[in-house]
């Protein structure tokens, strides 16, 4: 690994699809307006399911629209996120928790790890209702198979727990919920624990793609998730915004879609007891 500056911040951030987690890189993408800043968005991700390690073999009915990046080998994402980076204040990355599983060994040194965590219900069915567009629902894709085997939250449990115990690290934990009922709060707190400068910028972002010009990222990837609309609304918004209270009836949804709910809560409510708190959460507690 390369030296790295002691004031330079390196952080990662780690969370299941559908969990505000593109929004969230667009509050740190703000920082680029008064410090400098490098964002890496899901290159990990990218290895995952594009590189030369694919580690899960795309739905047949849809691979041959997808693209390879030959050079996004785990070893090279690695390499890359610990490059010195010596004209960046910030070095932050996000990418999908399972792209990490099974390759701890890529794990890159220097970060602090964070996860954003949501309620499996709101992640699954929103899963889902995605696959159900209809830009992707002429492939027929399951959600079986686009999800590993411990469907997503026993592996982020999993790299929590190495990332603790076997590491030694603090990993802090937002609960999107917690998130979009006060964006303000709850990103102090972060900014705290992380060491990133808290600013007003990441409440409200400027339309457009103004804050993006500092990701790196695989054009590739980020093509089929915008034709799939995987990032419609993160990328169209200007800040956190909770939406209106619904009930949502798991019984309509598909069995996959039931059994990813139910095997999930276990590992989410163990993270979730370990999440940061807002104040009044902590008084209650």
């Amino acid at each position: 690994m390369a030296t790295t500056a002691p004031s330079q911040i390196r952080v990662a951030l780690w969370a299941p699809p559908r969990s505000l987690s593109t929004a969230f890189e667009r509050c740190i993408s703000t920082l680029h307006r008064k410090r400098r800043t490098v964002v890496f968005h899901e290159p990990f991700t990218t290895a995952y399911h594009l590189g030369p390690e694919q580690q899960l073999p795309s739905p047949v009915s849809i691979s041959k629209f997808y693209t390879k990046e030959s050079g996004y080998s785990y070893s090279w994402v690695k390499g890359k996120l610990e490059e010195e980076h010596a004209e960046k204040e910030i070095v932050f990355f996000k990418d999908l928790v399972y792209s990490i599983d099974g390759k701890y060994e890529h794990l890159p040194e220097g970060f602090q790890h964070t996860f954003l965590i949501r309620s499996p219900d709101l992640v699954f069915t929103s899963m889902t209702n995605l696959l159900k567009r209809f830009r992707i629902r002429i492939f027929r894709v399951k959600l079986r198979n686009i999800s590993p085997k411990g469907w997503i939250y026993e592996e982020m449990y999993k790299l929590y727990e190495y990332l603790t115990k076997e590491l030694g690290h603090r990993v802090v934990i937002l609960d999107s919920a917690d998130l979009l009922r006060d964006p303000k709060t709850m990103l102090k707190l972060y900014c705290q624990e992380t060491r990133l400068p808290f600013s007003e910028d990441m409440i409200d972002w400027r339309p457009g793609s103004a804050d993006l010009r500092d990701w790196r990222y695989s054009k590739k990837l980020m093509r089929v998730n915008k034709v799939i609309g995987q990032y419609d609304r993160a990328l169209s918004s200007c800040r956190l915004e909770q939406s209106a209270p619904r009930v949502i009836d798991i019984t309509k949804y598909p069995e996959d879609c039931q059994e990813a709910i139910a095997h999930s809560e276990p590992f989410y409510r163990k993270l979730f007891e370990n999440r940061l708190r807002l104040p009044e959460d902590s008084i209650e507690g």
